[in-house]
């Protein structure tokens, strides 16, 4: 079962498949593999599970390769939060490190234009917040800020390492529920500005901010 679900992790690799694209016919690659088509099936509810493909059912359904397995790798890790294996002052020291260089890299390579998208979101979230919207609303704006920073480092594995630590981050914002917001608003304006002005240490002295900020909330038993 290894050696098939390594052949097809070998074929991902080596870009014979793309992301979004379906896999051979079950037919076609139990034959192309020398395996039975039950252990086929098998070996792809083991690649489902990891998050590597999607099984779809009908005439128009089969196996296709994932964009991302963040989810899967985010489960995981609240998995292992569940167990007590880490906690949110973990999580917000990590966070803090792929941050900072998420951040530098967008000084360097965003264009204008990103960043000024980047300003509407903190616009949108700050506007939210003073009006104290929906809080999964507020939570949904906060979590695309650092979507978006992320998305315009053009660095496809920062990118791919963010998705689930926002992910878990929206976990543990769901638990605690509401809080105040505004003061984070405040340091992200700061960010954008230092993206204006291409200064990665500017940059990195306003997240340090924002990171200082929650972990006082985490002490305070507002984010846990």
């Amino acid at each position: 079962m290894d050696e098939i679900i390594e052949q097809i992790r070998s074929r991902i690799q080596s870009n014979e498949l793309n992301p979004g694209e379906r896999l051979p016919s079950e037919r076609d690659l139990a034959e192309q593999l020398g395996v039975s088509r039950n252990t086929l099936r098998e070996a792809l509810r083991m690649l489902e599970s990891s998050g590597l493909v999607t099984l779809k059912k009908g005439s128009t359904g089969g196996a296709f390769l994932n964009d991302s397995n963040s989810a899967a790798l985010a489960q995981g890790l609240l998995d292992g939060m569940g167990l007590r294996q880490y906690d949110a002052k973990e999580l917000i020291d990590v966070r803090l490190i792929l941050v900072n260089y998420v951040a530098e890299k967008a000084c360097l390579h965003s264009t204008d234009a990103e960043i000024e998208e980047l300003a509407d979101v903190v616009s949108s979230s700050e506007e939210a917040e003073a009006n104290n919207l929906d809080f999964e609303d507020r939570l949904e704006r906060h979590i695309l800020f650092h979507r978006k920073l992320a998305q315009i480092a053009h660095n496809g594995i920062s990118e791919a390492l963010t998705g689930p630590l926002l992910e878990i981050t929206r976990h543990f914002h769901q638990n605690a529920g509401p809080t105040g917001g505004l003061e984070t608003h405040g340091t992200r304006r700061q960010l954008v500005q230092a993206l204006r002005d291409r200064d990665p240490h500017a940059a990195k002295r306003a997240l340090t901010k924002h990171f200082d900020l929650l972990h006082r909330r985490i002490q305070a038993g507002d984010l846990a």
